[in-house]
């Protein structure tokens, strides 16, 4: 047996062991039937034994002249949240954020302030139109499995987005919406990173009477990077592309605690001076959402899609995967939840300068558990933990971590 397929094997075995919080497509296919904060305090604290995601065999490094780094480390966070919508008729205004500050126990030039803030406007005019105005903004350390180094990278990133849904009858619906996406890193060496992107959507739907629905919809992202190198004779840089993507959506309501939503496609990413980082091919993602009792439910996916990190925008690759998700409340006052993905990544445009084996191919395994216990409404702790593992054709990017940690939350109103 090779040494990849050990790793898998091995982590699959430990994965099957672990539970964690819903996966974001989880969250996004199911309502949060918490109730409304208006206010919250929390304190997290977190052992990382891998903060760097180096691989065991790779040295550190020193920064700013100083001693090697520490591999491991513990980590705090104090975070203050509130936000409350607004109603008005008709229309709402949703406002929400949160600031956090982050220290290192071992680490300590890595301590830094984030956060984040939401705010959008729900209105609707005559008896059938209807949008939506949005905005946020947030501001955190970036992922050192991107970086590749030890040095602090905070990225800062905005989101503006219209969008306007004109109803046609009682079941069909066209929309429109529009929007923008900046990110800035602060680190001199990723700012080549930095991102402007441009996007455009146009969907069509159907809803029938029995909460099935189809729809189709185009979109389209112009992204620039406005401070990565241009050749001499080029007008755009190698990073620059444009993307075109039409998307078929189906959703399939089997009983009340049964639903099947499946999206199939065709995407273009074209690069003006960069042929060989040009792309085009099948786009999919299939769920099953599940619900069988009450207290128990299980989301299953599966995708082959186009993806790219935030903080490494420019490093796109195709994406097959698949998750399963189950999460349990045996009572109103525990909770359980755990998520376990493998996701087999093909690198079509890298930043890697090790160019050996071919283009960059890996394989990243994860498993993230939390358990809640909630004695008052306002109160809750929480246990947690996470493992991942990635193995790839570049061995600067192999590595196995571990995160665990404990919180404790109070929302005052």
């Amino acid at each position: 047996m090779t040494a990849k397929g050990t790793i898998i094997r091995r982590n699959t075995i430990c994965l099957a062991a672990v539970s964690t919080v819903l996966c974001n497509a989880a969250l996004a296919a199911q309502p949060d039937e918490k109730k409304e904060e208006h206010l919250y305090l929390s304190e997290q604290y977190l052992y990382d034994d891998n903060l760097f995601r180096k691989a065991d065999s790779t040295d550190l490094g020193v920064v700013a002249g100083e001693s090697e780094p520490a591999r491991e480390d513990y980590i705090n966070k104090i975070t203050l949240g509130l936000g409350n919508d607004f109603h008005m008729g008709q229309q709402t205004l949703r406002l929400k954020g949160r600031v956090f500050d982050t220290r290192y126990q071992d680490n300590d030039y890595l301590d830094y302030t984030g956060g984040d803030a939401s705010a959008s406007f729900d209105f609707h005019a005559l008896t059938a139109l209807s949008g939506r105005l949005s905005a946020s903004y947030d501001r955190t350390l970036a992922d050192f499995a991107n970086t590749l180094g030890t040095q602090r990278d905070i990225i800062e990133g905005t989101n503006y987005s219209a969008m306007l849904r004109w109803a046609i009858g009682p079941r069909w619906s066209v929309s429109a919406s529009g929007g923008r996406i900046e990110t800035e890193h602060d680190l001199d060496i990723r700012r080549s990173e930095n991102l402007e992107a441009n996007m455009g959507r146009v969907s069509i739907d159907y809803a029938t009477p029995s909460f099935h629905s189809f729809g189709v919809e185009y979109r389209y992202i112009d992204a620039k990077f406005p401070n990565a190198i241009v050749a001499p004779d080029a007008t755009a840089s190698d990073s620059d592309y444009e993307e075109n993507a039409a998307l078929a959506r189906f959703t399939y309501t089997a009983t009340v605690r049964t639903q099947f939503r499946v999206s199939a496609g065709y995407v273009e990413r074209e690069r003006p001076a960069n042929p060989e980082g040009r792309y085009s091919g099948d786009t999919w993602r299939a769920e099953i959402d599940w619900k069988p009792r009450e207290k128990f439910s299980m989301l299953l996916a599966a995708w082959s899609e186009l993806k790219a990190y935030t903080d490494a925008e420019s490093d796109y690759f195709i994406s097959d995967g698949y998750s399963l998700s189950p999460t349990w409340s045996p009572t109103e006052k525990l909770s359980f939840a755990l998520t376990a993905s493998y996701e087999d990544q093909e690198y079509l445009n890298t930043r890697d300068l090790e160019l050996v084996n071919g283009k960059r191919n890996d394989d990243v395994l994860t498993g993230l558990f939390t358990f809640t216990y909630k004695p008052r409404d306002q109160l809750a702790f929480e246990l947690s933990y996470r493992g991942s593992d990635r193995d790839s054709n570049r061995v600067a990017r192999r590595y196995d971590a571990q995160v665990a940690g404990i919180a404790v939350r109070w929302s005052v109103f």
